[in-house]
């Protein structure tokens, strides 16, 4: 049973990331250009003739780019122009149904190195041919705003119809970091789109979040670490009282005590990144797992073998005395902020010892 760890895909509508910006219906605009539903808009103030900014909005109605009125309009307004059009090549739901070839896909991402809708891809054709994985883990933020789960559950439609693609969710699948009016409405659509993506893979939770399966002499369990914090701009998680309990509970679960190999997914880390690790120290307070100790306890009580989480961007594997090996997965598109090349992890449950590998790629 060959394995594939991915995680932090970060997918979106176009691939963009960060902070999407609603347009406001209350702004004194007006449209200059139009082009497939996407609107280049004048930004005008009271004491001006003349437009003070531009700004793209694509079909949404969400903000893309502002910037301010140059000397030249003309190619102002081809440059916004040009962005629309790369964005919509790029949208999620146009890379299911028209993939560019490999040339074409290389030619995009010269254009936007840094686009997760293509990265995506572009590991894909360099991962799964050669590992050809039985089982495919997602350890969560597989969206960066809640939207690209259909490129997923496309790219992966032979693991769902099999039973063999387990996910958790992440912070940016189900939570809303900034704030701002709508935050809640806005955490609450996400929640809804993360379930409905949950429930096409075969993975509906349970009441208080978590799930198991049994995969022949194998049983996997996801947690979920996405109770939101209260402060604002933090990607901490938690695990809830009541998963916790569900997880102390587990050994009495038959299918569950007669695994031969016992395997949790979680998207926060359970253990402190190590000081000085990486390009920078990270700054724990704002992304650590606020309970970390106590579920760390109950996975160990419960006899798992392997934890896989993602998070940090951090890959890393640690092996103590008398715990669960846990497995930290950087970003499967925006690589890892310690090593130098980008790699994912694979291993086969069929070893008497499965130990995890790094496969490198390009990207």
């Amino acid at each position: 049973m060959r394995v594939l760890h991915l995680s932090d895909l970060h997918l979106s509508r176009f691939g963009e990331s960060g902070q999407w910006t609603p347009r406001a219906d209350d702004d004194n605009a007006e449209v200059l250009h139009t082009w497939r539903r996407w609107e280049i808009e004048g930004l005008r103030s009271r004491k001006r003739r003349r437009p003070d900014k531009l700004r793209l909005v694509d079909p949404e109605g969400v903000v893309h780019k502002v910037r301010s009125w140059p000397k030249r309009d003309d190619k102002a307004i081809q440059g916004l122009l040009s962005l629309a059009m790369e964005r919509h090549r790029t949208s999620a739901e146009r890379l299911v149904t028209d993939r560019p070839s490999p040339d074409d896909l290389q030619a995009l991402l010269r254009v936007d190195p840094v686009n997760t809708n293509l990265r995506f891809l572009e590991m894909l054709d360099q991962v799964v041919p050669p590992l050809e994985p039985d089982m495919v883990l997602l350890t969560g933020d597989t969206t960066d705003n809640g939207f690209g789960y259909g490129l997923v559950t496309h790219a992966f439609e032979p693991w769902i119809d099999a039973g063999r693609l387990f996910v958790v969710p992440g912070n940016h699948d189900t939570y809303e970091m900034f704030p701002g009016r709508g935050r809640r409405k806005r955490r609450l659509a996400k929640e809804a789109r993360y379930r409905a993506f949950a429930e096409e893979v075969g993975l509906t939770p349970e009441d208080h979040g978590g799930w198991l399966r049994r995969v022949g002499d194998l049983v996997l369990v996801g947690i979920d670490s996405c109770l939101p914090p209260r402060t604002m701009l933090s990607a901490s998680g938690k695990v809830s009282e009541a998963q916790l309990k569900w997880l102390q509970r587990l050994p009495e679960d038959p299918a569950f005590r007669g695994a031969r190999l016992r395997i949790g997914l979680v998207h926060h880390h359970l253990l402190r990144m190590p000081f000085g690790l990486g390009k920078r120290n990270p700054i724990e307070m704002y992304m650590r797992l606020r309970n970390a100790p106590e579920v760390m306890r109950a996975c160990r009580a419960a006899g798992i073998d392997l934890l896989f989480n993602g998070h940090r961007h951090h890959g890393y594997l640690v092996q103590l005395p008398d715990h669960p090996t846990v497995i930290s997965s950087p970003s499967s598109t925006l690589g890892c902020k310690f090593a130098r090349s980008d790699y994912v992890w694979h291993l086969d449950l069929d070893d008497r010892h499965p130990f995890p590998v790094m496969h490198p790629f390009e990207g």
